[in-house]
């Protein structure tokens, strides 16, 4: 069978079906809308309608004149489809098109088509037509001249602008159901460029796809705008129902998008903070008559039974009908809320409740009582399940329990006098709190409440008013209220032994608090080790601790200041040796003063601290500088040569031997501050921050302290505290000039700044002596001492040339 004879069969006889289709679905239209706008989707259709009377016209044309004329009739409404498709493509994506616009594409198609019908004057749509018969049939070939192809490029605008126009509708349109029909008209067209493909490649002598790309096209566009015109029928039908009536309704389809909405429903919804699909979740948990929904509207909160009906399955339309039952619900809340109260109260309540009825013998007195009642609290701190109780006595229940607690009961049963008390439970390890009454008489309830963490927090809190938090030993005032317990004529004789840490301050200043505070909790330790188990151990603040020791005579006391020196004689905390000064007292008459006795110890314990004090602090600078040295090599060479050059500045400016000594050895600590200063920045590899040069700043004031702390080095400490002071006063730490600095300090300066300027650094080359020899005489009498810059440039390093 020839496909070609197919095709053409079913286009004659497709053809006047569709025109009366097309003109039919063209009226129905334009009756349906009602929005004050032109249908241009109507106008579409009579076109196709036009076109396809037309073509059935040629194909049963029975001659050329005919032919012509039906031809002529059919491209009417061929050129008039792309400009009225175009005008319902912009309407159906809301795109607005100005008149001009539309009257350029209607008087566009006009010219077309007067070029077409004017052919046979111009030949500038096709030279020559010739019939042919095809099973009874007229079939037309024609040449194809630039009015032709003006046509085929007026169809391939009016695609581009409807795929273009679509895909951004696609993209904009929030509307589940609207990219559905964009994505439905957008597919269906792209069909046409079937027929653009095969025209242009020349296999339209073999069959012509015009007519059925523009037909099939057109048939889906008109299905597409059909069912929503019947889809907008249904619509007006709701209306009718819903439209007036005072209560919420609305429509809305298979995803959730509301379709229509009657006023009262928009009032509704703009009060709304919420999306339409959360209210959708909340009403769908309601049920018509059963249980109302609450949703909040205008700041307040409203309930609402909600009536949901299907209202077209095959649409899948669902109506929501929404009936407020606010006040009633309220009303209904607070009936509820008074008869739940009291329940709530006893269920709810975090103490456990129960009511118990007192049993009595014949002669009156309480000899059990019966569990009557309880809350889930009471199972869960007492331990008891209510089917477990309720109905029970208390014997039956607790075999074992203590007889005083019925008697106490009854009395409260009896009399009416409600008691309050705390107990511990050891079966539980709890601590409780009871409030017993009675409700009527010969009964009483019990409110039980657990206050185990109170107790902890109340002893937790004791405990620290009476221990010291770092050591974990007592504290000053546990001390002195131990003291005036202990300080009867029982205990006699009574020793208080002082003992203070020694070097305290120097560790915190030289290697941190928290160094100190290992120093100070081992030292504890290693007292309390040392002295017997009667005795009391306290920190009385700071580094000095106390131990009091009842009952201790002369002999029994020198044997424990000889354990404590044993205990804690070859201890370290590091490097650091432990060093801890002892004195005592003994109280052995009634009549002495205990407080004299205290005076006492602690003036014996000083006197020990004097010589003790001063070895180890000199013993802990010595580690300082080896520790520091550890830390930072570099800076243990910096000071040894600081230390040279200071003696030799020193001897060529005439001073006293011991004066050498001492600068010399000034030199060698100038820069013990740095110990107290982090590592990293030590060691940094390249050039300080801001805020570490600030902490940098810091050492020579660190300096100071460690060094004061010593006899030995006090003199010395205020030439290392003044070394980075300038002479024009613009120095630190204290801006100090000219002679208000140290001779010492001043040359330590100079010899600290040469030695600097020529070393290598990670961030620099060293400067040579010729250039570091410039930078002194440059800063002489504003950095330095001229005095001191010249002597050690002319003679010291003149020497050395």
């Amino acid at each position: 069978m020839n496909l070609q004879n197919v095709l053409l069969n079913f286009i004659v006889y497709a053809l006047p079906i569709l025109a009366i289709i097309y003109i039919f679905v063209g009226i129905k239209l334009v009756k349906q809308k009602v929005d004050g706008r032109f249908n241009y989707f109507s106008v579409l259709m009579f076109s196709a309608a036009i076109y396809a009377f037309g073509y059935f016209l040629s194909l049963n044309s029975q001659n050329i004149e005919m032919m012509i004329f039906a031809r002529n009739f059919e491209n009417l409404g061929v050129i008039f489809i792309p400009t009225f498709g175009i005008l319902f493509v912009a309407q159906f994506v809301k795109r607005k098109i100005s008149e001009q616009i539309k009257y350029l594409l209607v008087a566009a198609s006009g010219f077309l088509w007067i070029l077409y019908i004017t052919n046979p004057i111009h030949y500038l749509a096709f030279h020559w037509v010739k019939l042919t018969k095809v099973n009874g049939f007229s079939v037309a070939s024609t040449s194809k001249n630039i009015g032709y192809y003006l046509i085929l490029a007026y169809y391939a605008i009016f695609i581009l602008f409807s795929t273009i126009e679509l895909v951004k509708g696609l993209k904009k349109s929030k509307s589940p159901s609207l990219k559905k029909s964009y994505r439905f008209v957008l597919l269906s067209q792209q069909a046409s460029w079937i027929a653009v493909f095969v025209i242009l490649s020349g296999y339209d002598k073999f069959i012509d796809p015009t007519p059925i790309v523009i037909l099939f096209i057109l048939a889906m566009i008109g299905m597409n705008e059909v069912k929503n015109d019947l889809f907008e029928l249904e619509i007006n039908r709701w209306k009718q129902t819903f439209w007036n009536i005072g209560e919420v309704a609305f429509l809305i389809n298979a995803d959730h998008e509301i379709i229509c909405m009657n006023p009262a429903a928009k009032l509704f919804f703009d009060e709304q903070k919420q999306s339409v699909s959360e209210i959708l979740k909340i009403l769908d948990r309601g049920d018509h008559k059963r249980s109302p929904v609450k949703i909040r509207a205008d700041e307040a909160a409203h309930w609402f039974y909600v009536n949901k009906n299907d209202f077209d399955l095959k649409r899948k339309l669902v109506s929501y009908m929404l009936v407020d039952f606010t006040d009633r619900h309220q009303a209904e809340i607070a009936l509820k809320e008074s008869e739940e109260r009291h329940r709530l109260l006893i269920t709810q309540m975090a103490q456990g409740l129960a009511v118990h009825e007192v049993l009595f013998d014949q002669s009156g007195n309480p000899v059990d009582f019966r569990y009557l009642d309880a809350n889930d609290s009471y199972e869960k701190l007492v331990g008891l399940k209510r089917a477990d109780i309720i109905g029970k006595t208390a014997l039956e229940v607790a075999p074992e329990m203590d007889k005083s607690w019925i008697e106490k009961y009854g009395q409260v049963a009896m009399t009416g006098q409600p008691i309050h008390f705390e107990f511990y439970d050891e079966h539980v390890d709890r601590y409780f709190e009871i409030v017993a009454y009675s409700p009527r008489f010969k009964q009483f309830a019990t409110i039980i409440s657990e206050v185990s963490e109170r107790k902890k927090a109340e002893q937790e809190i004791l405990y620290l008013s009476y221990h010291d938090y770092l050591t974990g030993l007592h504290n000053r005032r546990f001390y002195e209220e131990e003291l005036g317990r202990l300080d009867i004529p029982v205990n006699l004789p009574i020793t208080l032994i002082m003992a203070d840490v020694n070097g305290l301050k120097l560790i915190n200043d030289s290697f941190g608090h928290a160094m100190g505070d290992k120093l100070l909790k081992k030292s504890a330790r290693l007292i309390t080790e040392a002295v017997p188990e009667s005795s009391i151990v306290a920190r009385l603040g700071g580094d000095e601790f106390i131990v009091i020791l009842p009952q201790t005579d002369i002999f029994q006391a020198v044997e424990v200041i000889n354990n404590l020196k044993a205990k804690t004689a070859n201890e370290k905390i590091g490097a650091f040796e432990i060093s801890i000064s002892y004195g005592y007292e003994i109280k052995e008459m009634e009549d002495q003063d205990i407080q004299e006795i205290y005076k006492r110890a602690e003036d014996d314990m000083y006197r020990h601290k004097l010589y003790e004090s001063a070895s180890i602090k000199n013993k802990t600078i010595e580690l300082i500088m080896n520790t520091l040295y550890e830390k930072s090599s570099r800076e243990m060479l910096h000071s040894r040569r600081v230390s040279e050059i200071c003696k030799t500045i020193a001897v060529e400016m005439e001073l006293s031997k011991d004066a050498v000594n001492q600068i010399g050895a000034a030199g060698l600590m100038h820069d013990i501050g740095k110990m107290g200063i982090d590592e990293k920045i030590l060691n940094k590899e390249g050039l300080l921050n801001f805020e570490e040069w600030q902490e940098i700043q810091r050492h020579p004031e660190i300096g100071y302290r460690i060094l004061s702390s010593s006899n030995e080095f006090s003199e010395m400490s205020k030439y290392v505290y003044e070394h980075h002071e300038r002479w024009d006063g613009k120095g630190y730490p204290k801006k100090l000039k000219q002679e208000e600095i140290s001779i010492q300090a001043r040359i330590i300066g100079v010899a600290d700044a040469y030695d600097a300027m020529t070393c290598d650094r990670t961030y620099r080359k060293g400067l040579s002596r010729t250039e570091a020899i410039r930078e002194l005489r440059k800063n002489a009498g504003t950095q330095f001492d001229p005095e001191v810059t010249r002597i050690f440039v002319e003679k010291v390093l003149g020497e050395e040339v």
